[in-house]
């Protein structure tokens, strides 16, 4: 409940995904994958949460809030004994406003298009935080066709228009980039 009155002020579309989240992965314990069941109390559990945090909130005031949690429910039952550990860190990137690589693209798809580019965000994950992260490249952005509201459904899909259109956009940039 408390995740549910936390939104974020970018502009993620769709909307709906402007939330923090919590959401379990996987769950494992007892005798999960063994050939052989017997009647028994599992000894251990192990659970694997992906926490989406918000760049309001931070990651480390996330990792807080989450071990305060651990450390309430470990002094209500002091027998029961938690680990906390990160499996991913993705901390949220965002391409600079004034970069010639956004005017590029903007310019790109008045052109292409006659309408005014939207900056967005998206709910999900990409390889720009990498490119990012490892690379050093802040001027990075996701752009291509199709709608974000779409994205990762089971009836995905990208009309043949918004793809060329998204090829003239990316050439136009590209030749903007490169004079």
């Amino acid at each position: 409940p408390k995740l549910s009155q936390r939104r974020t002020a970018m502009p993620i579309v769709p909307a709906e995904a402007r939330l923090a989240t919590l959401n379990i992965n996987a769950i494992q314990g007892g005798q999960a994958g063994e050939d052989i069941q017997t009647p028994c109390v599992a000894d251990h559990c192990e659970v694997i949460f992906d926490r989406r945090y918000l760049p309001e909130e931070g990651f480390d005031s996330t990792k807080r809030e989450i071990e305060e949690l651990v450390r309430r429910v470990e002094s209500e039952s002091p027998e029961r004994k938690y680990r906390i550990s990160d499996l991913m860190v993705v901390h949220p990137v965002e391409a600079p406003r004034d970069s010639r690589l956004v005017a590029a693209l903007e310019q790109g798809i008045r052109s292409v298009t006659g309408n005014t580019a939207t900056l967005v965000a998206s709910p999900g994950t990409y390889d720009q935080k990498h490119v990012t992260r490892i690379g050093g490249i802040d001027d990075c952005v996701a752009y291509g066709p199709g709608r974000l509201e779409l994205a990762h459904q089971p009836d995905e899909y990208c009309e043949i228009d918004d793809l060329v259109a998204s090829a003239q956009v990316m050439a136009l940039a590209l030749v903007d980039l490169l004079k």
